[in-house]
């Protein structure tokens, strides 16, 4: 059986006093604080889902079968909110258009869906909410770009209400412009910590 030589000092055993390499990154892996904000973000985006592809799925029906899913008043719930309140800001809406129904087909499969999945993504800090958030922003800020202006050009004709109008459509214009700020300058909130 082998001796310590002389002179040779035994490694102190670690105390519970002292922290362990273990330990170390699991105290320095900690994510920041989520800000307030952007659970309003997340829940506005999840809204703005909601809000936008179940009504304009409603008029893809419309422009399939008019008599199956008619819009006007004492309908169903879905053709009343499309002609009171709806069709209130817009008259363009009273008729089967094939640009609105484009729109309508874009909103209710695309944009509707991802602004569901960008507010899943912002409200859970998923690092792949960079790449869909921005995708989202972008796409909707072209397109509400692009409504504002083919109506201010043609003078607002369509526009009987200009509350209602400026009211339904304007958050769609703040929205991609909040979620560019966040996703741009915030980035960091949506990036894991790595382990050691």
């Amino acid at each position: 059986m082998a001796t310590p030589e002389p002179g040779a000092q035994a490694a102190p055993a670690p105390t519970g006093d002292q922290p362990t390499e273990q330990a170390q990154p699991s105290q320095q892996a900690q994510r920041e604080r989520t800000p307030w904000w952007l659970y309003i973000l997340g829940g506005f985006s999840l809204l703005l889902g909601i809000v936008t592809a179940i009504p304009q799925f409603y008029y893809v029906l419309f422009a399939i079968n008019p008599h199956l899913f008619p819009i006007g008043p004492n309908t169903n719930p879905l053709g009343n909110v499309w002609y009171s309140y709806i069709l209130v800001g817009d008259n363009s809406y009273q008729k089967v258009d094939p640009g609105i129904l484009a729109g309508a087909v874009e909103d209710a499969f695309l944009l509707g869906p991802l602004y569901f999945i960008t507010g899943i993504g912002l409200l859970r800090r998923s690092p792949w909410v960079v790449l869909v958030g921005l995708a989202t922003a972008a796409m909707i800020f072209y397109a509400i770009v692009g409504f504002f202006l083919g109506d201010i050009f043609a003078g607002l004709n369509t526009v009987t209400n200009q509350v209602s109008y400026w009211a339904s459509n304007l958050p769609y214009l703040i929205y991609p412009l909040a979620v560019i700020a966040t996703l741009v300058f915030r980035r960091s909130l949506f990036t894991h910590p790595k382990q050691g």
